[in-house]
């Protein structure tokens, strides 16, 4: 079944047939496929007929079908269907609408602690559902995680799991995982345990943060071994101190000293991520939560978003490459109006401090002077940075509103922004026909909702306006 190029849709046993092939790896292929008997899309992962008609590659497919089908969790992949006969092996599962974590990662670089803490704390809630199966995973890593446009996260590639009491499929002392993400007792070839996928998330969480995994060396095993006495380099000072504490306890080369269970590290992970929020703490389950010292952040005064490494982003890309909800930036020749140190905010009547180069009016904010914008590009959904340039020159997009950008809307894809009812609410024809200098030229404007980031984990969204007919000299901004 790998390696198909017929233009012929392909069918297996006569009920699947194959449309699109989304990834290949060592052992065979994943297919997005359509079930014509249900009429529903799956996910298809077929086997190498080498592998299908190995007796103990067999045991190990099956066990990876019966331990992700075992599993009914929001966060885990479910399992539709199995075959192994005559036309090979194959899986049958839910297909997600998403992409790897590792193609998020090599995309953006790194991700800012608020969505690292979503998508980490998503995953150990998962880990935790696996292991009260019985289940150790044994293989967590980017490349097993599905995130979907909205910012869910689904765990997956059971492949190598195992079932406590289950009978070994490898030689005693086989090292089983990728090396980079494996817990040290994993690398001695001892038995993994829950707490090893707790280690393997800690990577993880550190890849999130930094962009970069804990150990690097000339080879894989190389950058093994070097866990096995070593903490890991300390994680970068625009991580928040009590982000960095969970991720090394995580790292913890000893099992013991690391959370003791993916609950109790998903616990952490929320505990801290209210506090960045600056809420109140979540319930915690009394059967599995631990004693957490949360360290609450420092105010953060509001400054919009500069150009230079020293930006705080959702995810800072690679250069050259697509940005993810990027905030529109300051072109380098121009300036951003800030507060004078020590200089009083303005507060909203909610208590929310008012942007600089706003002010508030009706529930949004105004600019006090144009922003205008050039070079918004937004290519399968995914916005790139655009360039601010001074009002007098030609231009296509122009801010006339912001607002407060709520949590769950941070994750959105760019194109989906403005169905958000809190971005809808601001980003109208009516706000922008009152912020406009002559309403009527403004009839039938394109508008455009883009994410800014403010501070650390404060987000607001400019509304963009265009004419939609080109480029145009000067600002109808009033």
């Amino acid at each position: 079944m790998a390696g198909m190029t017929t233009t012929e849709p392909v069918r297996l046993n006569g009920r699947y047939r194959l449309d699109t092939r989304i990834g290949a790896g060592g052992m065979g292929e994943v297919w997005r496929a359509t079930d014509e008997l249900l009429g529903r899309t799956v996910a298809v992962k077929t086997v190498l007929p080498a592998l299908a008609d190995d007796a103990d590659f067999a045991r190990r497919f099956l066990a990876e079908a019966r331990a992700m089908a075992g599993v009914h969790h929001r966060g885990v992949v479910a399992i539709h269907d199995l075959y192994h006969g005559p036309e090979g092996a194959f899986l049958v599962m839910e297909f997600v609408d998403g992409e790897p974590l590792s193609q998020v990662l090599t995309r953006y670089g790194r991700l800012a602690a608020p969505p690292a803490l979503h998508l980490v704390g998503q995953a150990a809630d998962a880990l935790h559902a696996v292991h009260g199966r019985g289940i150790v995973h044994r293989d967590v890593k980017p490349g097993n995680m599905l995130v979907r446009p909205d910012g869910t996260l689904l765990l997956t590639d059971f492949g190598i799991a195992r079932r406590d009491g289950a009978t070994a499929l490898t030689a005693t002392g086989a090292v089983i995982g990728t090396l980079s993400y494996l817990a040290p007792e994993q690398v001695l070839g001892h038995p993994a345990t829950p707490r090893s996928d707790v280690y393997a998330l800690g990577v993880v969480a550190y890849e999130c943060l930094s962009g970069r995994r804990p150990f690097t060396a000339e080879n894989p095993f190389a950058a093994a071994m070097m866990r096995l006495n070593q903490a890991p380099p300390p994680l970068g000072p625009e991580v928040p101190a009590p982000v960095a504490a969970l991720v090394e306890r995580a790292l913890a080369v000893e099992p013991g000293d690391r959370w003791a269970s993916a609950a109790a590290f998903g616990s952490a992970i929320a505990q801290v991520a209210a506090a960045l929020r600056g809420g109140p703490p979540p319930p915690t389950n009394p059967g599995t939560a631990e004693q957490t010292v949360v360290q609450q952040r420092a105010p953060l005064s509001a400054t919009l978003v500069e150009s230079g490494p020293a930006a705080t982003l959702l995810a800072t890309p690679h250069p050259g490459t697509t940005a993810f909800a990027t905030p529109p930036q300051v072109h380098s020749e121009a300036t951003v109006r800030t507060p004078r140190p020590g200089a009083a905010q303005p507060m909203t009547p909610g208590g929310v401090t008012v942007p600089p180069g706003f002010r508030a009016r009706d529930g949004y904010y105004v600019p006090v002077e144009p922003m205008c914008w050039g070079g918004l590009v937004i290519p399968g959904g995914l916005g790139r940075t655009p360039r601010r340039i001074v009002p007098d020159e030609e231009h296509y997009w122009e801010t006339f509103a912001a607002a407060e950008l709520p949590e769950e809307a941070v994750y959105l894809r760019q194109e989906e922004l403005l169905g958000h009812p809190a971005v809808a609410a601001v980003c109208t024809a009516r706000v922008l026909a009152a912020c406009s200098r002559d309403p009527a030229r403004t009839v039938g404007w394109e508008l455009e909702p883009w994410p800014v980031q403010l501070g650390r984990d404060r987000w607001i969204f400019h509304c963009l306006a265009g004419p939609g007919t080109g480029e145009w000299l000067g600002s109808e901004f009033a």
